[in-house]
């Protein structure tokens, strides 16, 4: 009897290790480890930071519409500089990505071009039509930022490193997303994008992240600057000149509320600091 209760425990113990294994090895690839990558560092923290606003556009050289929503994201860009940033996701032509499409079945996108600000969810939809979207911006730019991003970023070569450095108003579970982006990207081929003339060049170009297309989880604090880098992310065939890196952090994106708390860009290669 003694034998079989042994046997038992040791079998019990031996599925129950394994079941939490697999679990963890799940979380880990569905991005939903808790697991904080920020390390506190001793810089002074900003007492107030400036809200930002990402527009994320869902658009492809198939859609003759899709020209028109990058020249009303061009004239929001312009009206407020600095302040609101885009991305470019690419469906149904050669600069689709798999992140891309990931994103597209997160924010339900049902048709193009549409687009996701500050990935908030309007009359029941993340994905707007693009006449809506500087409403959104202005009300999303009248909020109070509670978190603040600083990018620093160094090349060698097409090899690129990233240093985020942040902090908050209060203490805020959250995600860093880390996207490289590539601006006046020319168009697949001569005439592949409907609706525009021969030549025509595909701004705010998302690439890919360096972060898990999550986001990494980390612990914004209250008074105190935190980082995470990112390191050796290759740049090999884009035009490094034209390449940004855009940074925001987010609510989780299988959960009901994905909504961004605050976006910082910088240039490959250039600095910014908190504001």
């Amino acid at each position: 009897m003694k034998n079989k209760a042994l046997i038992l425990l040791v079998l019990s113990f031996f599925f129950f290790s394994n079941s939490c294994k697999k679990k963890a090895e799940e979380q880990k690839k569905d991005g939903t480890e808790q697991q904080d990558r920020g390390i506190v560092v001793n810089d002074p923290a900003p007492t107030s930071f400036t809200q930002k606003v990402l527009v994320e556009e869902f658009t492809g050289e198939w859609c003759g519409y899709c020209p028109d929503g990058a020249r009303i994201l061009r004239i929001l860009k312009q009206n407020h500089p600095d302040l609101v940033y885009a991305i470019g996701n690419h469906d149904g032509d050669p600069f689709e990505t798999t992140t891309t499409s990931f994103y597209i079945s997160k924010f339900n996108v049902a048709f193009f071009p549409s687009g996701t600000v500050q990935r908030s969810k309007q009359n029941g939809e993340y994905a707007i039509g693009r006449y809506d979207w500087e409403s959104v911006v202005n009300s999303k730019l009248a909020e109070t930022a509670q978190v603040g991003l600083k990018i620093e970023t160094t090349l060698n070569g097409n090899m690129l490193n990233i240093k985020v450095k942040y902090a908050g108003t209060q203490d805020i579970d959250s995600r860093l997303t880390v996207s490289i982006i590539e601006d006046d990207v020319p168009e697949s081929s001569p005439g592949a994008q409907s609706g525009a003339a021969t030549g025509y060049k595909h701004p705010d170009l998302f690439r890919k992240t360096a972060s898990d297309k999550r986001g990494d989880y980390t612990v914004i604090k209250a008074n105190t600057v935190k980082m995470m880098t990112y390191d050796n992310i290759d740049l090999s065939g884009y035009n490094i000149n034209n390449v940004y890196i855009v940074c925001f952090f987010n609510n989780s994106i299988d959960g009901s509320d994905k909504s961004i708390l605050n976006v910082q860009q910088v240039k490959a290669g250039d600095t910014k600091d908190f504001d």
